[in-house]
């Protein structure tokens, strides 16, 4: 088994070659004189691209550092506290166009997006005895999920993008695709995932795609859209699977692996590892300490009333008489084998309680609060304001989903960024466009960046 699973890797590594694309992702050259119809043929050969399609997805550029790192960073539960200041420029929330974290997140989303088109464009032709309708329809599945995740991702951080629903194997074949608006772009989110739901099966493996996994982003993408009545529906669907439960203690589910509280989690190993504790963990621990929990976050997580059993993301030691406090969600350095947290339950049932609490369900809204509330150890809220109700799940999204990337998108979806962070500005709300990306595409101008950059 571990010769197959090798030579699959070789296989996916070498269509990754000639399916991603190079620097210029919507109109790229390719790397390698191999057409789409050569690399993508068989079962094997589209299995391997499939295992392509989530390497590009766990690279560090996007799920295994970057994405979720300019998300915690740009929000107010970390603090910047290294040497390193294209990350301090989304700390002081002062990010220029031509930022390379920005570019490299930006182009890695689009690697994905490439590979999962090549599986969508070249899989229903694919003829081959071996490969049977139903494993068609989940590499399928698959790829419309991948691509669904990566468009909400570029949507929810850069708003509207150009809408790539085609390999680009060549110099012209992205051409003439401008950028589509925010509201275009969560369509082609959901249309991806109505054609996913309709292929996947339900989940048998928490590092792969599933119907659970479809559901769960559904849900969040109807908050996003504040669709309350649909969120609920689709995060109950979930919860009621029976596919996912809260694990406990609260840290199983990060020093674990796969465990049953994820319904999407990117595995990693000492030779695909996450980057994450090399920037969370100091240098007495074999990290950088380039950013440190922040001062209201440490609060909240040692608040036994607040954080509870949460306080364990937590580490700290005492150098010189002066404590240093560090997150340790992220914390196997030695072997890089911390997890990539996509979608998992307790957000599910976060995400129904502010649903139901938008509806003027206080009681079921509090119920699904005190559910979270319970795994850490928590007693239950008692409230009888619905306003006072919803600061609640956002402070409880503060501490349970603490360092995965949520809260600068939470803060700026519910329009609480301004008070909360304290920025005046609301072109900040959005990441720029990388600036090499507007001047190498002739399909977008300086009209195109986002305004204010």
């Amino acid at each position: 088994m571990k010769k197959i699973l090798t030579n699959y890797k070789v296989l996916a590594l070498a269509l990754l070659v000639s399916l991603s694309g190079c620097d210029n992702i919507l109109e790229p050259e390719p790397r390698l004189d191999v057409s789409t119809a050569q690399a993508i043929t068989d079962k094997r050969s589209a299995e391997a691209a499939l295992l392509g399609a989530y390497s590009e997805l766990q690279s560090n550029n996007y799920y295994g550092f970057e994405y979720p790192a300019l998300a915690y960073l740009s929000a107010d539960e970390v603090d910047w506290s290294g040497s390193y200041n294209f990350y301090q420029q989304f700390d002081l929330n002062a990010i220029p166009a031509e930022n390379s974290s920005i570019k490299s997140v930006w182009s890695q989303i689009y690697r994905v997006i490439n590979v999962s088109n090549n599986l969508i464009g070249k899989v229903p032709a694919i003829e081959d005895r071996n490969l049977t309708e139903a494993q068609r329809q989940k590499i399928l599945g698959e790829a419309y999920f991948l691509r669904a995740l990566s468009y909400f991702d570029l949507g929810r951080a850069w708003g509207g993008v150009p809408l790539v629903l085609k390999p680009t194997i060549d110099k012209n074949s992205g051409a003439g695709i401008k950028r589509a608006t925010l509201q275009q772009t969560y369509e082609q989110v959901l249309a991806d995932l109505d054609q996913a739901e309709s292929f996947l099966p339900s989940l048998t493996s928490r590092a792969r795609a599933s119907k659970e996994a479809v559901w769960a982003l559904k849900a969040r993408l109807y908050l996003y859209q504040q669709n309350w009545a649909k969120a609920e529906e689709y995060s109950t669907l979930v919860i009621s699977s029976g596919k996912a439960s809260l694990v406990k203690p609260y840290s199983a589910f990060y020093t674990g692996k796969l465990t049953e509280e994820s319904i999407l989690e990117l595995v990693y190993d000492n030779s695909d590892r996450n980057s994450h504790a090399n920037y969370w963990l100091p240098s007495s621990k074999g990290g950088r300490y380039e950013w440190k929990p922040s001062a209201g976050i440490i609060e909240d997580l040692r608040n036994p009333q607040v954080g509870g059993s949460r306080g364990a993301v937590l580490g700290s030691q005492v150098d010189n008489g002066k404590e240093t406090v560090y997150g340790q969600k992220y914390s196997k350095i030695a072997t890089g084998e911390d997890g990539a947290f996509v979608l998992r339950l307790a957000e599910q049932y976060l995400i129904r309680a502010e649903a139901r609490l938008k509806q003027n369900n206080l009681l079921a809204g509090l119920s699904d609060l005190n559910e979270v509330r319970k795994r850490a150890d928590l007693t239950p809220l008692v409230l009888a304001d619905l306003s006072a109700a919803l600061l609640a799940v956002e402070q409880e999204r503060e501490v349970e989903l603490a360092f995965e990337g949520h809260r600068w998108f939470d803060l700026i979806r519910t329009g609480r960024a301004e008070t909360v962070l304290g920025i005046s500005d609301q072109n900040k709300f959005l990441f720029p466009i990388p600036n090499s990306e507007i001047l190498a595409d002739p399909d977008l101008g300086p009209e195109d960046q986002n305004p204010g950059y």
